[in-house]
């Protein structure tokens, strides 16, 4: 099996890639504090008006 990196042996890179299996795979949130996530927007917000040039 082909190496895809030099800089960890075998078992440090087999190590890694399993603690990044929830972010690879997108299966929760990623950021630790909540306040970070970006909010969605509501069903009774108004939209936002178009841009003036």
């Amino acid at each position: 099996m082909p190496r895809e990196s030099d800089q960890h042996s075998p078992r440090v890179d087999d190590e890694l890639k399993s603690e990044l299996q929830g972010t690879l795979k997108g299966n929760g949130p990623t950021r630790a504090e909540d306040w970070r996530d970006p909010e969605l927007s509501a069903d009774d917000d108004e939209p936002a008006p178009p841009p003036t040039s």
